[in-house]
């Protein structure tokens, strides 16, 4: 179903009763303890998804709604009151930095600067993928990145959104609330201003593709699409588009070298199969799966860009209630870029043979 609905409900023994018809009514509904207002994008039996104001999407029980009323069309809040939500919801030691397509809060006291590297990477983005065919769309809200002023905030932070923060997690992409969040400690130094800005350049690549109709947050993209997508994005020469820099001026280093050495020395023969079927590589060997979801991803923007974006583009559109099983996943992959499989991943070896030659012979 792609249409969105309208909910025309009515209460009965606690039940929801929803059915398609006028698109983006908006309402305000009573559900877990808490009135929200937005509207029910999608549904199937007793699930819908929900789109809130400032742009929260959450699967939702209908049934477990308690009051509702229509409120007319649905708005998305403007720059300008999700800027008062904003400023609201973290108080006077924060401060809400505004650009063309980001509100960024900040500690109070904190520059712009990381304001405007989400902004640059959102540009970036956009060149490069509309100079490969990809049609992209203006986000529907604007975007929202949290800079806390510590650790011990960022942790708070996640545990609010539901989120665990993992040993070493410096920030995140959250889909369902659709925010980055991350910390920014200032005395740390040059090298964790450098290790902060590279978590700014993965964590917005993934806010911008789901956002601007790369990725759909209402599905579960192959982790190898998303994560690949967001190491490529973190080689400066990538985002500038700079197609006369050389291959190897374009490549993520840490990616390549990692690749490199586990195609020479570990590489199982169904590896290619396994990353493209499952997200199972990247809870057994997660630096190998990285390594290999940067390398068919480079490869794909480098050498296959319209077949790379007509996946893109198919993987988006798939129907966010119907099973994404491995058969399918392999499906898909197979329809766009070929059935042999095996003649496939021996052309994507022979561009990384081809490039560690060139580099041995520099």
């Amino acid at each position: 179903m792609t249409t969105t609905l309208r909910i025309v409900a009515a209460c009965l023994a606690g039940q929801w009763f929803v059915v398609a018809g006028e698109p983006g009514r908006m309402v305000e509904i009573d559900y877990q303890g808490t009135k929200r207002t937005g509207t029910v994008i999608l549904h199937q039996a007793d699930v819908g998804w929900f789109l809130e104001r400032d742009g929260r999407l959450e699967a939702i029980s209908l049934s477990a709604v308690g009051h509702y009323r229509q409120l007319g069309r649905f708005q998305p809040w403007s720059i300008v009151e999700l800027r008062e939500q904003l400023s609201r919801e973290f108080g006077p030691e924060f401060r809400v930095v505004s650009t063309s397509h980001y509100l960024v809060v900040v500690p109070v006291g904190r520059g712009e600067r990381l304001a405007h590297l989400f902004e640059e990477l959102y540009r970036q983005f956009v060149v490069v993928f509309s100079s490969r065919g990809l049609p992209i769309r203006e986000p529907r809200f604007p975007l929202v990145a949290v800079v806390l002023p510590d650790l011990a905030a960022f942790q708070r932070y996640c545990h609010k959104e539901g989120v665990q923060p993992q040993p070493g997690l410096r920030g995140y992409y959250l889909p369902s609330s659709n925010r980055v969040a991350l910390y920014d400690v200032p005395t740390e130094g040059p090298a964790a201003s450098a290790a902060l800005d590279a978590t700014v350049i993965h964590e917005a690549t993934h806010q911008v593709a789901f956002n601007l109709g790369i990725h759909s947050r209402m599905n579960a993209d192959p982790q190898w699409v998303v994560e690949g997508l967001a190491t490529v994005f973190e080689r400066e020469a990538v985002r500038l588009n700079d197609r006369r820099a050389p291959v190897l001026g374009r490549v993520n280093p840490e990616r390549y070298a990692r690749f490199q050495q586990y195609r020479q020395a570990r590489r199982p023969a169904d590896a290619l199969r396994r990353l493209i079927s499952t997200d199972i590589p990247f809870e057994a060997e997660p630096l190998d799966a990285y390594a290999e979801a940067w390398a068919l991803s480079f490869y794909l923007l480098e050498r296959r860009p319209a077949e790379y974006a007509s996946y893109l583009r198919k993987l988006s559109a798939r129907d966010p209630w119907s099973d994404y099983d491995a058969e399918r996943r392999l499906k898909d992959f197979q329809d766009v870029f070929g059935r042999d499989l095996a003649a496939f991943e021996q052309q994507f070896l022979r561009y990384y043979r081809e490039l560690a030659a060139s580099a041995a012979d520099d």
